[in-house]
């Protein structure tokens, strides 16, 4: 016999004789209460198993749910929860794991807003009747805005230009973008002696006429801010003219809002405060000369009149800031013909608000000097002559296209 052989031999000849004295002694059944005692603890190890096993499946839920309402908030259309739920039923990856309910919801801040409850079923805890275990996730993802603002934008795609800019023209707007549609042979035209300082000049179309100038951070065929405020504006009532072909000569005065029908002239220079409120300028216009002031004032024309600033002109004209008509500078009502509008401002402009004149070919020229803290400016094409200009945008702000990398983007909320 080998001594493999004859080692396991005696081995078990003395397990076996350790069974048979165990089997004689009569002292107490060490067997049974050494296996009473495993139970428990058996017991314990299986279901901390079951209840390490449901910590991961809340760990992958919680994953899901922020998965989930990210895509929503990227979607961010009316069916952006059914994307968020299809996302959640993708991502859930846990075996032996049952969704029993599931929320998505937008909250009091338009945050958008996932909740997810489900079991995981366990092995050992059902020993004790414990057959599943619940949990549960929630997450809020939050839309950052855009830091870029597009404080001037020229929505005509086939001007030929759509942006000119004349010997004198400069322009500061170092905070925010110019945005030009036109797709045209030129799309914009930089001539010399002009300058052009902003965050970024985006043109639509690939091609330009730059004659000289300085016009930074340029880039063509460049997608372009969509135009926010297209039909979203209210529309004041114009049916009863207030004040028909009126004339003021000379002096200070003071004009309440109301309707202004046919041609309001301004001779002579006057000195005009505007109380605040909604002015509407309708079959005609304002021909203006003199110093224009107004604070909370806004102006609407539902047709094609227009304002006419000529000679030594001096504004200083700022928008509601609450209530209907906020942050509401100049604008007109929807899909007017085209035409055209001029500003001169010799001896100075200050704007705030929103000019919004998507029908309008605005030309500003003269010398005019003008400061606008806070202006937001969309327009069919704009021309500008010598003029010196420092420019932000509004309240009533346009996004910008392409902002740079994390100035905008979809975030859980932690």
């Amino acid at each position: 016999m080998s001594f493999i052989g004859t080692l396991f031999r005696n081995h078990m000849g003395r397990l076996a004789d350790r069974l048979r004295g165990l089997q004689r002694d009569r002292s107490g059944n060490i067997a049974m209460i050494a296996a009473l005692g495993a139970i428990p603890m058996v017991l314990a190890i299986g279901m901390a198993v079951d209840y390490a096993r449901a910590t991961s499946a809340k760990s992958d839920l919680q994953a899901a749910v922020d998965a989930a309402v990210l895509a929503g908030a990227k979607d961010g259309t009316t069916s952006w929860a059914t994307i968020a739920g299809q996302m959640l039923s993708s991502s859930i990856r846990t075996k032996d794991f049952t969704l029993t309910s599931s929320s998505f919801v937008q909250d009091a801040s338009g945050n958008y807003v996932g909740t997810a409850a489900g079991t995981v079923s366990t092995t050992f805890a059902g020993l004790v009747s414990v057959q599943t275990i619940q949990i549960g996730a929630t997450a809020t993802a939050v839309v950052k805005a855009a830091t870029d603002k597009v404080c001037i934008l020229l929505l005509n795609t086939s001007a030929t230009p759509g942006l000119l800019l004349n010997s004198g023209a400069n322009i500061n707007a170092a905070n925010c973008q110019v945005h030009v549609k036109s797709t045209a042979n030129p799309a914009a035209t930089f001539n010399a002696s002009t300058t052009l300082s902003t965050k970024k000049i985006c043109v639509a179309g690939a091609n330009v006429i730059d004659n000289g100038g300085t016009h930074p951070n340029l880039t063509k065929s460049c997608t372009t801010a969509a135009d926010p405020f297209a039909g979203t504006l209210p529309t004041p009532s114009s049916a009863t003219c207030t004040y028909s072909n009126y004339n003021i000569n000379g002096g200070t005065v003071t004009l309440s809002p109301g309707v202004y029908c046919g041609w309001t002239n301004f001779n002579s220079s006057p000195t005009v405060t505007l109380s605040s409120g909604v002015y509407v300028i309708k079959g005609g216009g304002w021909n203006f000369t003199g110093n224009l002031t107004g604070s909370g004032v806004t102006f609407y024309f539902p047709d094609t009149s227009y304002i006419q600033f000529n000679g030594t002109v001096k504004l200083n004209l700022t928008a509601p800031t609450t209530g209907t008509y906020a942050n509401l500078l100049m604008y007109e009502a929807t899909g007017l013909s085209k035409s055209s509008f001029t500003m001169n401002a010799t001896n100075g402009a200050t704007l705030t608000g929103l000019i919004y004149l998507p029908s309008r070919g605005l030309t500003l020229n003269s010398g005019a000097s003008a400061t606008s803290d806070a202006l937001t400016m969309v327009l069919d094409t704009l021309i500008v002559n010598t003029v010196s200009w420092t420019l932000d945008s509004s309240a009533k702000s346009i996004a910008a296209s392409g902002s740079p990398s994390g100035s905008a983007g979809v975030y859980l909320l932690k």
